[in-house]
């Protein structure tokens, strides 16, 4: 609990460096729901995790893991703990989570396989900043005052499909991280006035690497290259602020999309949770 993670670990190079940089994004940005106001963050040796005042998905997660001996005994009491709560939780193993036979042990205490990740990575070194049409029948702005932040979170709610009374806390948790502007950067796509896609740029994690998460577009907007320019804003910044890389977690469904932009496929990351994934809808 002393301390955010966030840009304080060593730049890194070679290989395992790329499966490195993903897992410490993933870790840095899920952390916010526990660091944020009305959450929970644990750090031990052992475990990573984040507990939220919400019942649903993804905001109570183990991050990561590093169990010994006692492998079953920490994962049962995870188990009852969320149960005593009533929440629903994920745990997601990374690739160097141990054990080697995690993803079994969680199927064994009633966890399954919700949704397979691809993290993929972008070389930024040889990336050239393009410029994009940001205005037209679909216009493109960054997050920057209250009107763009109601969009980013109209849509935001809607991506994960929350309850009304799930609102205030995850609410809460976009002001927070939107007020501390050294976290990331957002931006909304608009069609007709509309929103209708968003992407964030987490700036957290090793301090050579930035993180895109959240890219959605609403199915009613889809098939106009929304999604391709959201993530080309988003890459511009990082490379833009000199960050060496960009990393994600891709679903199935937006593997080509990131292809096309020059992303290479790291690892998988499993996730495993109590009950199916919210807004698993492709991009």
């Amino acid at each position: 609990m002393s301390r955010q993670s966030s840009n304080d670990s060593p730049v890194t190079s070679g290989p395992d460096a790329e499966i490195e940089a993903i897992e410490k994004a993933f870790v840095a940005q899920w952390t916010n729901f526990g660091y944020a106001p009305g959450g929970i963050f644990h750090e031990s040796e052992d475990l990573i995790w984040s507990e939220a005042p919400v019942p649903q998905l993804p905001y109570n997660a183990i991050l990561q893991t590093r169990l010994g001996h006692d492998v079953e005994e920490r994962i049962e009491q995870i188990v009852k703990h969320f149960r005593q709560r009533e929440v629903q939780f994920l745990w997601l193993v990374h690739p160097s989570a141990t054990p080697a036979n995690l993803a079994e042990q969680l199927v064994a205490k009633g966890l399954s396989l919700a949704e397979q990740a691809t993290g993929m990575s972008l070389d930024l070194t040889s990336w050239k900043s393009e410029s994009l049409p940001l205005q037209g029948p679909i216009s493109y702005r960054e997050v920057t005052d209250e009107q763009g932040l109601q969009a980013f979170e109209e849509l935001m709610v809607t991506y994960w499909e929350l309850p009304v009374e799930s609102h205030a806390f995850v609410l809460g948790v976009s002001r927070w991280v939107y007020e501390s502007r050294n976290r990331g950067a957002r931006w909304v796509a608009y069609k007709d006035g509309k929103p209708v896609g968003k992407v964030y740029l987490s700036y957290l994690g090793l301090q050579d690497t930035a993180a895109i998460f959240g890219v959605y577009v609403l199915p009613s907007a889809r098939g106009h290259g929304i999604a391709s320019t959201l993530t080309r804003l988003a890459i511009n910044r990082a490379a833009e602020i000199g960050r060496r890389r960009v990393v994600l977690h891709s679903s199935k469904m937006a593997v080509n999309i990131y292809h096309q932009l020059g992303f290479v496929d790291r690892c998988i990351l499993p996730l495993y949770a109590t009950t199916a994934l919210h807004g698993t809808q492709p991009i």
